[in-house]
Order: structure tokens, then C-alpha cells, then sequence
């Protein structure tokens, strides 16, 4: 892949949060601009890193209502590959504030569902995001293992 060798330097010079940020600062570029030129394992990356980037600048209210809110569904998919166990239960637990626990791709149908909820859900996504803030699970090196794991399909 194209920066195999990047990340492949990465993990060898780098650790923790700084490895991941540096590993999303390659892949979230491509991803915005041209999503399907990112193999699936790249783009779980991206998809756990723009939800820690958005909960930690705005809270769960931001991630839904921003363009990560489009990708839900893959984001959970995202916690489940690179086996999380407590960001994946916050997580649900914020998406079971939308009715029938349904978060619409469609930005401006989340949006409206937003302006309905929000009142009652960000009681709940406040203290989801306190138990966040404190990470508890080790997502980065989650995230670090499932790279290794998975390397040949990375850039």
C-alpha cells in the first residue's frame, strides 16, 4: 500500500496516542477526499478517531450532528473490530437517545431528530462523555494492535 512504510515507521519510532494521531493525520486526508481509496482496516481507524476527535472538541451532540454522525453505523462496526468493549457501549448507549436507537446517514434528517431529542439526550450523552473523558480502556492501543494485526492493508 501506498504508505506502508509510513506507518510501518510509525509504530517503530512512535507509541501510544502520538502513533495514532500520526497514523489518522496520513489516512483522514485521503478518507475526506476520496473515502474508497482507503482499504476497510484504514478507514476503521479513521472512523474511531473522528469520533474521539469530536466527543473530546464537542461531546456526543457534535459527532451526531457533524458529518460523523454519517458514519454511525461503521463507527460501531469500527469499536467492534479492533475489539472495544467500554467506547463501544457509550457509544451505544448515546445512539439509544435517537428513536428506535436509529441514527439516519442522512445529515439533515439527523439534524431534525437532534433538534427533538437533544433537551432529554444530552442529560444522558453528558455523563456518557464524563466516562469517556476518562478512558478507561485503552483505545489507542486497541487501535495499535488491530494496526499491527492488520498492517499489509495499511499505506
Amino acid at each position: 500500500m501506498f504508505f506502508s512504510r509510513k506507518v510501518k515507521k510509525i509504530l517503530k519510532e512512535q507509541a501510544g496516542e502520538k502513533a495514532i494521531m500520526a497514523i489518522d493525520n496520513l489516512l483522514t486526508p485521503i478518507f475526506y477526499s476520496a473515502p474508497e481509496k482507503l482499504s476497510e482496516e484504514e478507514q476503521t481507524i479513521v472512523f474511531i478517531e473522528a469520533l474521539e476527535r469530536e466527543i473530546n472538541n464537542g461531546g456526543f451532540s457534535q459527532f451526531f450532528f457533524n458529518s460523523s454522525g454519517n458514519d454511525v453505523a461503521e463507527t460501531v462496526g469500527a469499536l467492534r473490530k479492533v475489539g472495544s468493549s467500554k467506547f463501544l457501549s457509550l457509544l451505544e448507549a448515546a445512539i439509544a437517545q435517537f428513536p428506535n436507537s436509529f441514527v439516519p446517514k442522512n445529515q439533515t434528517e439527523r439534524e431534525q431528530i437532534l433538534v427533538n431529542i437533544e433537551d432529554d439526550a444530552e442529560l444522558i450523552w453528558e455523563k456518557l462523555e464524563g466516562e469517556f473523558y476518562r478512558y478507561e480502556e485503552d483505545i489507542h492501543a486497541l487501535m495499535l494492535t488491530y494496526i499491527s494485526s492488520n498492517i499489509r492493508m495499511f499505506r
